[in-house]
């Protein structure tokens, strides 16, 4: 059984060994399958460990989309671009709070619509949430009903 033991944790180190050896040549050799002591399936597990490493990299690096805003639509010549203010709405703007038997309860921080009316002379407002999209432009509709604010 010790044999045994031994035979199965030197055979496992070989085969890490015989691995990386592979991997290493993936990655940085241009010709990987013309290096000495080559093995045609190590080459292609390590070309896959290679491939599925790159991916979960690009997945966890990259961005999930491109561009957060919308574009804007062109300008009349002579007019400046506001800037843009980004605004968190839950628990910045209003307060949600959700009760048994009525559901969902908003409310406004005091002095909020002349906070937006100011803002809104001098930026372009966007209101950002944690909540789904319809719940988000209820507010937003509530809070600016002609929409000319955000």
């Amino acid at each position: 059984m010790f044999l045994l033991g031994k035979c199965f944790k030197y055979s496992f180190w070989g085969i890490t060994a015989l691995f990386t050896y592979h991997l290493y040549q993936v990655c940085y050799a241009e010709n990987p399958s013309e290096k000495p002591f080559i093995n045609e399936v190590f080459l292609e597990y390590a070309s896959t460990a290679k491939y599925m490493f790159d991916d979960l990299s690009n997945l966890m690096t990259r961005p999930a989309v491109d561009q957060l805003l919308m574009p804007r639509p062109p300008l009349p010549p002579g007019y400046m671009n506001n800037k843009v203010l980004v605004l968190n709405l839950s628990g910045t703007l209003v307060h949600t709070e959700y009760k048994l038997g009525t559901g969902f309860e908003v409310q406004k921080r005091p002095g909020l619509s002349m906070f937006l009316q100011r803002l809104a002379r001098s930026y372009e407002l966007v209101l950002f949430g944690d909540q789904e999209q319809g719940f988000i432009m209820e507010i937003a509709e509530a809070l600016d009903p002609s929409q000319m604010m955000i």
